[in-house]
């Protein structure tokens, strides 16, 4: 066989198997899934497409176990946070093996389960450096020297006890030299990294492999284990869930006793329950195991198998029950609402306790469908709208910093939209989303009022939008409307700002048209000025009078629509593209940090008839708007959108995708949002969770290590949506290639930065 032909099967190999333990590689065999066996239930996560998501444990005969990191492979992501500033640069093949290049730093994230001794060991080939320094839990280990030449090596290393948690543990190997290639300073090509307890030893031979396995004539799609190891899944469970699977004996050495097989299912937070055990022969045995009692929890579930057999797993799946969404006739048009600066909780249908008046959002929001956990994308204007009319992640539509600006070839909603013969018309408050900056695509109206010299407030806005609409009452219309009035500069009505703040004596710092440079001088490190308790209750108060005079504006606005006729047959939705912080975490507006008062936004989709009336508990992102938009107006999806429908979950089916949310800030930090726990990432890649359910202010950070199943969960969702080449795809092991819009940089003259300034934006 030639080179190339080699080069060529390994690569292959490499996106179809994944984890082998300690040995040499057997081929893989792609399954074919599909449906079927399971009757009526409704298939929720096939775990075979999520093997490169398992972590998978050999079992020595002496009971130890080590768990085996392969690089250059698919399931790579989930121990080196995607390659996202870990030190791991572009991935290799050679005739024997799979790898990963490294420059003189690289990160790996281990989940252990007891913090006992372990021994590292590393297959590598070295590039320029003669030694590494391993580093475990930011504890510096001996320096191991190389052998000579340049062939793949063995190195070791033990780690005390001492060093150890139960959980995550961080390896850094640092490396005394590199060379250039390719462009890269490179310091190793990285194989394998096998973890165990001290004193034990990899297992020879033995891998876990996805292959068509024929047992008593009947051929299945399976995950098979070649020696005795455990195989871990961690998902979060859905409502009414079961756990579904086949297992048989796929080799019998003679002589030899039945093959045992164990399922357990471990929630975080609570205790290892143990679904099924028995004994395995040579022919399939089906088993359906409820998982209703961890219904919402994260959970690790474990598939392992004990000596005397080669075992083969049969399609395992998680189970719900079916969900039929109605029919229902497409509404002619739609109008999508972006009011800025609106964070979710002054709104009561997401905080019972807000004390903020909104009788138009809270009437459409108790005739429609409200998504109570809607994560912004971004902290800040321009990158988080750009997702919400794209459907893309800001590394995906590029335009995430002050004077970037939205390529022409990221295809927006009102382009999608126009081209399906729908009137188009955009009516903007924000300086940044813009001609400028590349929004004014695909518009028949395009109206941006700061750009304009126009008033900004909502009542305007509003009535402009009303006027174009009337207008065009007789077409099919997009309408797109985004006001600014809880922005800064904060200057409500009197009679809006009395229904907070009564006082007729304040004389504080505080003064409505000020507040934007107030809070640009309240930011800065150190502040140069700093509220009083009796500002903090001015700047809430004027900040809601906003609120509320703004849903007075609203209302009037929906009035004019149902005067015009074309209320009954149009669907409303409303959100935000970012909060705004009130010193919650010691800060004050919007654009610096990734906490819940600035990336939770509301998520209202209403039309009578259509959209259920329903409060939806998943997690979702603001860059589902689109797709669930196209869907509920009977139009062709957005060509490579990132975003997904929404509709299942408005009609309580359980999501197709894991109910994660990803959002970003420049390149600093990265959050993913996954039912009650955040967890985030900063660029020197350490990491925080807080539990939301528990701590929705975010005030009492987690260690990792008192939640380790739900930390590994996140981690390994962080890291595969990280190392995405498609975020489209990020789940898939195998992902074509996605999408990545080149950007430009506008000019920012006197007279937008003046434009921009009077919003509260410092440049």
């Amino acid at each position: 066989m030639r080179r190339s032909e080699w080069v060529t099967r390994l690569w292959v190999l490499s996106l179809l198997w994944v984890s082998p333990l300690w040995g040499c590689d057997d081929d893989a065999a792609d399954g074919e899934g599909g449906a079927g066996g399971y009757g009526d239930a409704k298939v929720h996560i096939e775990l075979l497409d999520r093997l490169h998501l398992a972590d998978v444990r050999s079992h020595p005969a002496s009971g130890q176990d080590g768990l085996t990191i392969d690089f250059g492979t698919p399931s790579q992501a989930k121990y080196t946070v995607g390659d996202w500033r870990s030190g791991f640069l572009r991935r290799g093949v050679s005739e024997d093996a799979t790898f990963a290049y490294v420059g003189k730093r690289a990160r790996v994230y281990v989940p252990v389960d007891r913090a006992e001794a372990l021994t590292v060991r590393v297959r590598l080939r070295p590039y320029g450096t003669r030694a590494v320094t391993p580093y475990v839990n930011n504890t510096q280990l001996q320096s191991i020297f190389f052998e000579g030449g340049a062939d793949f090596q063995d190195v070791s290393f033990d780690v005390p006890a001492e060093h150890v948690v139960r959980g995550e543990n961080y390896v850094l190997l640092a490396f005394g030299g590199s060379v250039a290639m390719g462009g890269e300073e490179i310091s190793a090509a990285l194989d394998r990294m096998w973890v165990g307890t001290r004193g034990a030893s990899p297992v020879k031979n033995a891998t876990v492999r996805r292959k068509k396995v024929k047992i008593d004539d009947e051929e299945r799609d399976a995950v098979v284990t070649a020696s005795p190891a455990t195989i871990s899944w961690y998902v979060q469970v859905p409502p009414h869930a079961e756990l579904g699977f086949g297992v048989g004996a796929a080799k019998k050495s003679e002589g030899t006793a039945p093959g045992k097989a164990q399922v357990s299912v471990t929630p975080e937070g609570g205790k290892s329950a143990q679904l099924f055990s028995g004994e395995v022969g040579e022919e399939w045995r089906n088993e359906r195991v409820d998982l209703s009692a961890f219904s919402g929890r994260v959970a690790r579930i474990d598939f392992r198998g004990e000596a005397g057999s080669e075992l083969a797993w049969s399609r395992p799946v998680v189970l719900t029950k079916p969900v039929e969404r109605p029919e229902f006739d497409a509404p002619k048009n739609v109008v999508v609402l972006v009011e800025d600066t609106l964070r979710a909780d002054k709104l009561k249908p997401f905080n019972a306790k807000s004390r903020v008046r909104t009788p138009v959002i809270n009437d459409l929001a108790a005739r429609g469908a409200v998504f109570e956990h809607a994560q912004s994308t971004e902290n800040w204007t321009k990158p988080s709208v750009a997702g919400i009319l794209t459907s893309l992640y800001p590394r995906s539509h590029g335009a995430r910093t002050q004077a970037s600006v939205l390529s022409e070839s990221a295809l927006m909603l009102s382009e999608h939209l126009k081209a399906q013969g729908l009137a188009t018309g955009a009516f903007v408050a924000n300086g940044y989303v813009s001609d400028r900056f590349g929004f004014k695509q695909g518009w028949d109206k395009f109206r941006n009022f700061i750009r304009e010299g126009g008033s900004t407030e909502a009542e305007d806005v509003f009535s402009e939008a009303a006027q174009w609409v009337e207008r065009n009452r007789e077409k099919r219309f997009f309408l797109y409307v985004q006001t600014i009035d809880p922005h800064v500069p904060y200057d409500p009505d009197s009679k809006y700002l009395h229904m907070y703040d009564r006082r007729s004596n304040y004389a504080g710092l505080v003064h409505p048209r000020k507040t934007g440079q107030l809070l640009v001088e309240a930011k800065k490190n150190p502040p140069r000025l700093t509220f009083s308790s009796s500002d903090r209750r001015r700047l809430e108060a004027l900040h809601d009078g906003e609120i509320t005079q703004h849903d007075v504006a609203l209302g009037r606005f929906v009035e004019r629509l149902k005067k015009l006729g074309v209320w009954e047959d149009t669907l409303f939705v409303m959100t935000s593209d970012h909060g705004e912080e009130f010193s919650d975490h010691g800060s004050w507006g919007h654009g610096h940090s990734v906490y819940q008062e600035l990336l939770h936004v509301p998520l209202v989709f209403h039309k009578e008839g259509v959209v259920p009336k329903v409060k939806v508990p998943e997690t979702v992102s603001t860059i589902d708007i689109a797709p669930t938009v196209l869907h509920i107006m009977d139009l062709p999806a957005l060509p490579n959108a990132e975003g997904r429908d929404l509709g299942p979950l408005m009609h309580g089916s359980a999501a197709a995708h894991p109910p994660v949310a990803f959002s970003e800030f420049l390149d600093e930090r990265r959050v993913a949002v996954g039912g009650r726990y955040k967890f985030i990432v900063r660029g020197n890649l350490t990491a925080s969770m807080f539990d939301l359910q528990a701590d929705p202010g975010e005030q009492k950070q987690l260690a990792l290590t008192d939640r380790p199943i739900a930390a590994r969960y996140m981690r390994l969702m962080q890291g595969q949506f990280l190392g995405a080449t498609n975020r489209a795809q990020w789940m898939q092991a195998v992902q074509e290639q996605g999408q990545s819009h080149e950007t430009q940089d506008v000019k920012m003259d006197d007279t937008l930065k003046g434009q921009l300034e009077a919003l509260g934006y410092v440049h």
